[in-house]
């Protein structure tokens, strides 16, 4: 799901913001996904207060865009970036090659 996010957002965005665009779409969409599924959760409850009800449906939507939404998209960012090749080093070592 990520990457099918990612490739989107990359086709009609510049390439310098498509994580800028990334997070934020990725956030709202799990909180819209959290809240649903707490509403759907308090469907079942038919004894609790409203308080308890609205509690439950604010942390599944809460919990869920930081949690999967934020925090998935840093890690997916991360996994793409840790797979190019690092220039700092490769400039490190090319600066140091002179010196033998």
């Amino acid at each position: 799901m990520y990457k099918t996010i990612w490739n989107y957002i990359s086709k009609h965005s510049k390439k310098s913001s498509t994580a800028s665009v990334f997070l934020p779409v990725l956030v709202l969409e799990w909180t819209v996904l959290g809240l649903f599924t707490g509403t759907l959760i308090c469907l079942f409850l038919h004894n609790t207060m409203a308080l308890v009800k609205a509690t439950i449906v604010l942390c599944s939507g809460g919990y869920a865009g930081l949690i999967f939404g934020f925090l998935g998209g840093i890690f997916y960012i991360y996994k793409d970036a840790a797979s190019l090749p690092h220039t700092a080093t490769g400039l490190y070592n090319h600066q140091n090659t002179h010196l033998s």
